[in-house]
């Protein structure tokens, strides 16, 4: 009995020997009165403290793509077939074709007005000109001797060819009698303007011979769009008359690019083999009126005060009196056609160039002395394409 007691009494121990050897959260997963109570957790340390999330930068504004069609507020619409060209849009151009390659040619018009009363008093820099014109007319010689020492009488016709150009920016140079804005002139001396004058010309009657050569230089020393203002410089190279110059300083002045007038004084010197040269004044008026672009007309004035020295009465010991001042008297229309690369001036005209004489002591109308002129320009401005100084 005591050996059973003492084998209960070991088993006892070693099983609670073994209860206390067990974990004690073994213990801790009942939570009722039959399991044993769970021990406490353990408190969770608690969560970081975690610094403020950076913002993120702010999202760009939205920009407009760059538009690379034309914007509605500047843009014209496309032409239509019968719709003209958008003057507020000058880049707008319409081909049907590719344009040629290569040097295109300046057209005269394009630096020379085509409108012959907007035009300056000389021509753009490289441009030619040649003239030519044709001079039929009547001259009589009254009781006074009035004609008698300028020349023959009776029926007169000449001709007359003449060169000139531009060498430099408002500096044009000619052998020729026409100068823009003075022409025809209302010189007496030698001939009453009845041409005769030029690089190359001839009297075909009353007796055929050659005419002097007129050699001029003219600057154009002031221009804008109302006024022109020039100074000529020219030179009679005698070859049936005597030497002879004038200095003029002609003045256009333009009204709507249609209308002009022609102006200025011209101060002339004429050589007398027989005496003291001869000094002249004169006064030149023109009227033009473009009628279309092409078309124009012409009225011709002026006065010419001639021989202010008495030189021709005191070498005629007083038998020619005069009259020596003059006012002629004109009209002429012209056409100006373009052709290609070169403009073209035709015109025609019919003056009196005595038509009123008078001096302090007498006057009177000269009707029986006329003339006709048949003239053409050619300008080109091809010689130099515009750089040659």
């Amino acid at each position: 009995m005591a050996g059973f007691v003492c084998r209960d009494f070991l088993l006892f121990a070693i099983i609670n020997v073994a209860m206390l050897a067990l974990p004690t959260f073994t213990f801790a997963q009942s939570g009722s009165w039959g399991e044993p109570i769970a021990a406490p957790a353990e408190p969770e340390p608690p969560p970081p403290v975690s610094e403020p999330a950076p913002k993120p930068p702010p999202e760009p504004e939205p920009t407009e793509p760059v538009r690379t069609e034309p914007s509605s507020d500047w843009a014209d619409a496309p032409p239509t077939e019968y719709e003209e060209r958008s003057p507020q849009n000058p880049d707008w151009v319409e081909e049907t074709e590719a344009p040629p390659i290569g040097d295109r040619k300046p057209r005269a018009s394009e630096s020379y007005d085509i409108r012959y009363a907007n035009r300056n008093l000389t021509m753009p820099r490289g441009m030619m000109r040649g003239t030519f014109d044709a001079v039929v007319g009547n001259r009589t010689e009254d009781a006074q001797g009035l004609d008698r020492p300028f020349g023959p009488t009776g029926t007169i016709s000449t001709m007359s060819f003449g060169v000139a150009i531009t060498l430099a920016d408002d500096f044009e140079l000619g052998f020729s009698r026409y100068r823009m804005g003075s022409f025809p002139g209302v010189s007496v001396f030698p001939n009453f303007g009845f041409g005769g004058e030029g690089l190359i010309a001839f009297s075909m009657s009353p007796e055929a011979k050659f005419g002097d050569i007129p050699f001029y230089a003219r600057f154009e020393a002031f221009e804008n769009e109302v006024v022109k203002l020039g100074i000529d410089a020219v030179f009679r190279i005698p070859s049936r008359t005597e030497f002879g110059f004038l200095g003029g300083i002609p003045l256009r002045f333009i009204v709507h690019e249609q209308f002009a007038f022609d102006t200025g004084v011209e101060f002339v010197v004429d050589n007398n083999p027989q005496g003291p040269s001869i000094w002249s004044f004169n006064l030149p008026f023109n009227f033009v009126a473009n009628v279309t672009d092409q078309f124009f007309l012409k009225l011709n004035s002026g006065m010419n005060f001639f021989d202010l020295g008495h030189t021709v009465r005191t070498a005629t010991s007083g038998l020619i009196r005069g009259p020596f001042y003059f006012i002629p008297l004109g009209v002429g229309a012209g056409y100006t056609v373009e052709a290609g690369t070169a403009m073209m001036d035709i015109f025609a005209s019919f003056r009196f160039p005595t038509f009123y004489g008078f001096t302090s002591r007498a006057s009177e109308l000269n009707a029986e002395t006329w003339q006709v002129t048949i003239g053409l320009n050619i300008y080109s401005p091809v010689l130099f394409k515009g750089s040659a100084l």
